[in-house]
């Protein structure tokens, strides 16, 4: 399938939705769809459809697919598998382009009729030209185009419709949702996401092919349980991530993770060997969760490259700041002991070491008096190519020192233009309601002055060691570098 034709799935001009409900006292999937668009402001026209009529949101419910006027793009169904045939002959009478399957009971059950039914269901697609996205998905997401799969993030704030260039295809709908809520909460918003689940006609090689020549999508990222066809899957990724990074977590690795994998989506997950050589062989980026690919995704979009792994620590809290250094270390990245001229000078800037840590991590109590100096001098050390700033919230009941923090953040983000190596963010140690809460004001302050953001120092370690291994397979073989 062309990358034009999978676009116009992305920004369809319609859509109506099987299944609908009107009743608002029940939960139903296909109002949820309605509601969904709604609120996501698709530009487009929304058709409800239901045997029995009626009205929902102000919309009229249609009958049946043919008794819809006008042109009809895209169909969402959540009707009972039986009633799928049926559905996809008056697609095809209606000349609908695509039909998104929410509905299950397809190929992923066990037993030889849900395989026969998503088999002939796909025929009569295939032979009116109309494609398929599932069965047993949530679909497309795409703040462009205002086509969306949940109201888990609609409603929230204006943000889910904000467009970013970070896109994501998976075979797991409720990992789609986490990754939208996870993203959005962290800043990085999103061009475009599809879940797909059991990839009965577009798969992932078709999400990669497309998502690889999108010019909305910066980064690509995805989950994924097994492929449909492990060759052209190869081909597609080692062709997409030279031109953009790739982040994937692959899943369903073990024995017991595989037997789940096939009766998720009817997937051949393939042996965890064959992927780490597969994904190491294209120049792919493997993490082992959703949360990771969005660490990840901070480091390219928010951190200007470092030359080297040599990382100074400065922050808050004696504990946090040793086990930071292990954190480091396991991870990749390099904390060089201050040499003893560089220590004496912060000595002279806190006038003592009695209460600080003055080597490396600095535990300085991000005081904003003696910040910026102490910053300084460290940056302009040749040996540091990176700085992460640390703070633990409920350190010394420091939620309650606000004269402490807000300055102190204040001149981290002051010196973002002034320091020229670079730069993350980690806030750490939230255990309480009231650090929750703090911290969720300083990330979303930090994540609008453009920093990385991490909430552990050894998930920020991983990040940016992982992105820095990007950059280094990409100049050893003369491809394409993002990063800042």
């Amino acid at each position: 399938m062309t990358a034009a034709s999978i676009n116009d799935i992305f920004h369809p001009r319609s859509v109506a939705v099987s299944g609908v409900s009107p009743d608002l006292s029940r939960h139903n999937a296909a109002r949820n769809y309605v509601r969904s668009l709604i609120e996501s402001g698709f530009k487009g026209n929304i058709y409800p459809v239901n045997p029995n009529g009626g009205e929902v949101y102000g919309l009229k419910i249609y009958r049946s697919i043919t008794d819809i006027p006008g042109q009809i793009d895209h169909v969402i169904s959540a009707i009972p598998s039986k009633h799928a045939l049926q559905l996809v002959n008056d697609c095809a009478v209606r000349g609908v382009r695509a039909i998104h399957f929410f509905t299950s009971g397809f190929s992923e059950i066990e037993g030889e009729e849900g395989k026969q039914l998503e088999s002939d269901m796909l025929k009569i697609a295939h032979q009116n030209g109309i494609r398929i996205i599932g069965p047993n998905c949530m679909g497309l997401y795409c703040p462009e185009s205002g086509i969306s799969f949940s109201v888990e993030f609609q409603g929230q704030s204006s943000f889910p419709k904000e467009c970013g260039p970070l896109a994501f295809f998976s075979q797991s709908g409720g990992n789609s949702i986490y990754f939208v809520n996870e993203s959005v909460q962290r800043g990085i918003f999103l061009s475009k996401v599809a879940s797909y689940g059991n990839a009965a006609d577009l798969n992932e090689s078709d999400f990669l092919e497309y998502f690889s020549q999108d010019p909305d999508t910066g980064i690509i990222g995805a989950y994924i349980e097994g492929v449909k066809d492990g060759r052209r899957f190869f081909e597609a990724l080692k062709k997409a991530a030279q031109v953009k990074p790739v982040i994937i977590f692959k899943a369903g690795n073990t024995e017991a993770g595989t037997g789940t994998a096939s009766s998720h989506t009817a997937s051949l997950a393939g042996s965890s060997k064959v992927w780490d050589s597969l994904l190491k062989q294209t120049g792919t980026i493997q993490v082992n969760s959703i949360a990771e690919i969005v660490d990840v995704a901070q480091s390219f979009l928010h951190m200007s490259l470092p030359v080297g792994r040599n990382t100074a620590i400065i922050g808050s809290g004696g504990g946090p700041a040793v086990k930071a250094a292990d954190d480091c270390s396991d991870a990749g990245l390099i904390l060089p002991p201050l040499p003893a001229q560089l220590r004496q000078g912060l000595r002279d800037i806190y006038h003592t070491e009695a209460g600080y840590i003055l080597r490396n991590p600095v535990d300085t109590m991000m005081r904003p008096e003696t910040l910026p100096a102490t910053i300084k001098m460290i940056a302009d050390w040749e040996k540091i190519d990176l700085l992460i700033f640390h703070l633990a919230f409920d350190t010394w009941s420091m939620i309650d020192r606000r004269d402490i923090i807000r300055p102190g953040i204040d001149t981290i983000i002051s010196l973002k233009g002034t320091i020229k190596k670079p730069m993350a963010v980690v806030l750490h140690c939230q255990a309480t309601d009231g650090a929750r809460n703090m911290a969720s004001e300083v990330q979303r302050q930090l994540q609008e002055a453009g920093f990385a953001v991490f909430p552990s120092i050894k998930r920020a370690a991983s990040a940016i060691n992982k992105f820095i291994q990007y950059h280094e397979r990409r100049k050893e073989t003369g491809s394409f570098t993002l990063s800042g």
